[in-house]
């Protein structure tokens, strides 16, 4: 069985549409090529099973993965579990991708093939995303 990639590996990979810019000596930042713009990398972590956030990401149906529950503190901040969905996007909507990940003894494993979604579908999708990201 091959190894699914990860959702970074994935869209460095797809040079048609994206590229690797670099800032200064060590810094660098995906881009994507048809806008120009920044690519976004950000996350969510679940309070769910794996397989439930699996079964919604095959639907792509991003409305069902927002009502999964979040992992949440005490304090009902956001945490950190198992389950996670790897996010990466431009802030104006124009390219969307994501990925469900499980953290398997404590290494990140790829459960599912990444989706970018571009154009209208990436448009749609944009602001439900940038809610669903817990590192902005």
């Amino acid at each position: 069985m091959a190894k699914i990639p990860r959702l970074d590996e994935y869209i460095e990979q797809q040079t048609d549409k994206f590229e690797k810019k670099r800032r200064l000596l060590i810094l660098s930042h995906l881009s994507y090529k048809p806008t120009g713009e920044k690519v976004e990398e950000g996350f969510r972590y679940f309070a769910c099973d794996i397989g439930q956030l699996v079964q919604a990401f095959s639907r792509q149906d991003f409305g069902a993965i927002a009502k999964l529950p979040f992992a949440l503190d005490e304090s009902g901040d956001a945490d950190t579990s198992a389950v996670l969905l790897d996010l990466a996007y431009t802030r104006s909507g124009s390219v969307v991708a994501a990925q469900p990940v499980e953290y398997q003894n404590y290494n990140p494993i790829a459960v599912a093939n990444p989706i970018v979604f571009e154009g209208e579908r990436a448009k749609g999708l944009a602001a439900l995303v940038r809610e669903l990201d817990q590192s902005a």
